[in-house]
């Protein structure tokens, strides 16, 4: 099994396999209407095909939008894994280019794959009967919670904030060196723990903070430091505020 790139005649042939996916689930209206979605997305989207003799399956991904536009994946090959293999070539290309999280309209009944994958419902479902779909997310750069990261620090303890000069930053700011993407890139981090203006820190991301519908930022501590999850919510709210965030912590994966 190979995944590759497709071009425009293997475009054409993914939107045959996917009027012959569609039209076995969806009565003859629903199945030209999303085969007439399908084809305005394929012409403008990243698309990538799954082939062993033939094509087995396709995505369709929006790249600026870190966001799955259409899973389709032949009947008979079908539980093999293949549309996790479709899903894993965009996560990688989205943790690539350092986006918080995947994101997907997933139909009803595409949503047990899905959340078998990880992904989380964002929202509550909409529309009706079998068009009704559901807003999914997977959370990006949670494969690095507990690993040892340097940051480099660009808003040391004590400085203004540049944007609103009556802030003090309470906790040293920078980003992840080992997070720099081939764009230039950054993944900001906070780094929890000294009481001074320090220039690089290396430590243990013990936390991420997901902005909803924005970027993350990594919790930096010291190895091997126990953390008070409350004490740092409270020191990075003088930013976090303003946002609509969610906290992960490294012993919610465990």
């Amino acid at each position: 099994m190979k995944i590759i790139q497709l071009d425009e005649s293997a475009r054409n042939e993914a939107l045959n396999l996917a009027k012959e996916v569609i039209a076995a689930s969806y009565d003859e209206k629903q199945t030209e209407a999303l085969i007439a979605f399908l084809k305005e997305r394929i012409s403008r989207y990243e698309c990538k095909g799954a082939y062993d003799d033939s094509l087995c399956g396709f995505i369709v991904y929006d790249e600026s939008q870190a966001q799955i536009v259409l899973l389709i994946v032949k009947a008979d090959d079908r539980k093999k894994g293949i549309g996790t293999m479709l899903v894993d070539e965009v996560r990688k290309e989205a943790s690539a280019r350092h986006y918080p999280r995947l994101k997907t309209n997933a139909p009803m009944n595409m949503k047990d794959f899905y959340e078998a994958y990880g992904f989380e419902a964002a929202d509550a479902p909409k529309g009706e009967g079998d068009m009704q779909i559901v807003e999914m997310e997977y959370l990006l750069g949670r494969e690095y919670i507990g690993k040892t990261v340097t940051v480099t620090v660009d808003r040391p303890y004590g400085s203004f904030h540049p944007h609103h000069p009556d802030v003090i930053y309470p906790l040293n700011y920078g980003y992840v060196d080992e997070l720099i993407s081939a764009d230039g890139e950054f993944q900001d981090a906070y780094v929890y723990g000294p009481k001074e203006p320090v220039e690089s820190f290396r430590g243990v991301v013990s936390g991420i903070i997901y902005h909803k519908d924005g970027p993350s930022r990594f919790i930096v501590t010291r190895a091997g430091e126990m953390i008070d999850r409350r004490a740092i919510m409270e020191t990075v709210a003088f930013e976090e505020q303003y946002y609509d965030t969610r906290f992960v912590w490294k012993n919610e994966l465990n």
